[in-house]
This record gives structure tokens, C-alpha cells and sequence, in this order.
């Protein structure tokens, strides 16, 4: 009567036995090289540096604002050349919406280190009721490598398409864009990594005005070059033990430069058309910036964050009428991290220059999601 329990309790012995021999072999494996490489990028910052299309999108916004207050300061000044048009009645006050998605999936390649392919897509709107509104989607494809778990370089091409619905005069603007984009990363130690993007796209297009029962209509040839260099500085409680385990903070220092270069064209009048600040445009900032951000819930799913950000146009040749080259940014949100290298993010920007020339809120939307 006794032996059917005893070998009972025997089985469920020698099977917990063996569940925690089978456990601990698991995790005496050591981590895959994508899965070291993931969470160092993602430690680091780097990941978050790759992913986002942020600091491009505010130094173009800022371009736009820029030609938009000269044509504006232009018509004014033709119409009354009396009148006396000053800065704060061309300021920019504008909003916008973006949507993005951006995935790394490891080919099935026979290399040690984990090659990758990149895609993205990203929708965003800009908004100024008196000004214009326009819409770019752009999408990137490409390649990244991660030579080893603390670095990446990747290559790609860029497409972009734009459209301007112009709103101080009945006009209209449609621009296609192509170009290469280089990509690279450096986690130098836990604490301090190295990021770099560079990027030229060629844009082609056409613009439409219609102004006193006239049409004039033009092409459009030029090509952007984009420059960002950035050091970032991450702190855990494994680099500070004063900091609590849930908590990360850090900083960072970059450069970012945007350069355009427009064809010569000629109108459907057959005149020159000259460009509000000539054939060329080029806008360097230099910023610096604090960051904050939390790992909270019972498996640290939930990632509120935020980032105060100062900048200063070190050089611009755009500044007329609107010169207030010191700026401000801050960034805050919330994602949701449902597992490794998975990421849903809702994020508030807002920008401001120093004299309130310039004003700009942003909604982002970002899901990152690799495989």
C-alpha cells in the first residue's frame, strides 16, 4: 500500500531533478551575439540614435520656416515698400504629426557577427494655417553590420516624397527625392557611445503659383545633404550605485548640418529664378542636451522618458528676417517594450526659440520592431 506513493514522489523528484539541471544549462549558455549586440545598442542609446528621424526633421522645418518668412517679407515690402515688416509678424508658429517604423531583421548569412536588413517607413505632416501645409513620406532600405556587440556601420538608400499646399499665396509644390544614406556606431564603454549619419538626396519636382489671374509655374533640381555627429553618455545603477536600478540619466553633444545646393532654373516666364537665400543654404547647429528615463512594471515593459535640449546655429545664412539662432527642445514620452528589440513609443517635442521667432510642436508615433 505504501510503494505507489513513494515511487509517486520519486518521479516528481528525479523530473524536478531534472527541470533544474535543464534550467540551469540554459542559462549558463552564453547570449547569442545578436542578443549582446541588441542590448548594448539599446544601454547605449545607440539603437534609439539609429531609429530616429527627429533631429532631421526639425533642422529642415527650420529651413522652411526660414524661406517661407523671406517670401513673405519680399511680397510684403513689393506690395507697400513703405511698410515696415518686422521679425515677430513673420514668426513661425507650427505643428505636426509623424508616424514611423523601423525594423532590423538578421539575414540567415554564414558570418560571426549579425548582418541586417533595415527598412523604414515614415509618414509626417507639418501644419501652419497662415503659412502652408505639406506632407513627406519617406523609406529607407538597407544593410547594417555589427562587426562586433558594441558597433554597427550600415549603407542604404533613401525615398522621399513631398507635397506643399502653399496657403500666403494659391500655390502648390511636389518634390521626389533619391539618395544614399551611411549609418555607423560605437559603444566605447558603458558609459559613453559614438553615433554618425550622413545622407544626400537628389530632389526633383515641380511648383505652381497663381497670383493676380497669372501662373507661373517652374521646376525643381537640388540636392540636401545631412550631416549628424553625437556623443552620448548613459548612466545605470551599474555606473552610479546612488542611482536606482529602475532609473537611467545622461546627456549628449552633437553637431548637426544640413547643406543645400539648387540648380539654376528658369520660370515659365523665362526668368531666372533665384532662391529667397541664393543657390546654396547651409545650417549648423550645435546641441547639448540631459536625459531622464525609467523602466517601470513587474517586467519593466513601461519606458516614460524625457530630454531637455539646447541648441545654437553656429552657422546660418538664412537669418533673414528671422535671426534667433539660440533654441530650445523638449522631448517627452512613453513606450512599451513588449520584449527585446521591440519598442511602441508615443513622444511630444516641443521647440522654441530664444526670442519665440520660432515655435514648433511635434506628436510622434514609433514602432520599432526587430526580428
Amino acid at each position: 500500500m505504501t510503494t505507489q506513493p513513494l515511487a509517486t514522489i520519486t518521479r516528481l523528484l528525479a523530473l524536478l531533478m531534472l527541470v533544474t539541471v535543464a534550467t540551469a544549462v540554459a542559462a549558463a549558455e552564453p547570449p547569442s551575439p545578436q542578443a549582446l549586440w541588441a542590448r548594448n545598442m539599446g544601454q547605449s542609446g545607440l539603437r534609439r540614435f539609429y531609429a530616429t528621424g527627429a533631429d532631421l526633421g526639425e533642422l529642415v522645418n527650420r529651413a522652411v520656416s526660414f524661406q517661407t518668412a523671406n517670401r513673405l517679407a519680399t511680397a510684403r515690402q513689393a506690395a507697400n515698400p513703405a511698410a515696415t515688416v518686422t521679425p515677430e509678424s513673420l514668426a513661425s508658429d507650427a505643428h505636426g504629426y509623424v508616424g514611423q517604423y523601423d525594423s532590423l531583421m538578421k539575414l540567415p548569412v554564414s558570418l560571426a557577427q549579425p548582418l541586417f536588413l533595415r527598412t523604414l517607413a515614415r509618414t509626417a505632416k507639418r501644419l501652419e494655417s497662415d503659412k502652408l501645409h505639406s506632407s513627406n513620406d519617406r523609406y529607407d532600405l538597407g544593410l547594417l553590420y555589427a562587426p562586433n556587440q558594441d558597433s554597427y556601420a550600415g549603407i542604404g538608400l533613401a525615398v522621399e516624397s513631398t507635397s506643399v499646399d502653399l496657403k500666403y499665396v494659391n500655390g502648390a509644390t511636389e518634390l521626389n527625392a533619391i539618395g544614399p544614406r551611411f549609418d555607423a556606431g560605437l559603444r566605447l564603454s558603458p558609459v559613453f557611445a559614438l553615433g554618425v549619419r550622413a545622407e544626400q538626396l537628389h530632389f526633383t519636382g515641380d511648383n505652381v503659383v497663381t497670383s493676380r489671374g497669372t501662373t507661373v509655374s517652374r521646376e525643381l533640381d537640388y540636392r540636401r545633404r545631412y550631416l549628424q555627429l553625437e556623443a552620448i553618455a548613459r548612466l545605470s545603477t551599474q555606473q552610479w550605485k546612488a542611482l536606482p536600478a529602475w532609473l537611467q540619466v545622461g546627456g549628449m553633444v552633437a553637431v548637426h548640418a544640413l547643406d543645400t545646393k539648387y540648380d539654376a532654373q528658369r520660370n515659365s516666364l523665362g526668368q531666372t529664378v533665384r532662391e529667397p537665400f541664393g543657390n546654396e543654404e547651409s545650417l549648423t547647429v550645435l546641441r547639448s542636451g540631459v536625459f531622464l528615463s525609467a523602466t517601470l512594471g513587474a517586467r519593466r515593459q513601461w519606458n516614460p522618458y524625457s530630454e531637455l535640449l539646447v541648441d545654437h546655429e553656429i552657422d546660418n545664412d538664412m537669418t533673414m528676417p528671422l535671426d534667433d539662432r539660440t533654441g530650445f527642445i523638449m522631448r517627452t514620452g512613453v513606450a512599451y517594450i513588449p520584449g527585446t528589440g521591440k519598442r511602441f513609443s508615443l513622444e511630444h517635442q516641443h521647440s522654441e526659440s530664444r526670442h519665440s521667432l520660432r515655435d514648433r510642436d511635434n506628436l510622434l508615433f514609433v514602432i520599432i520592431f526587430d526580428f
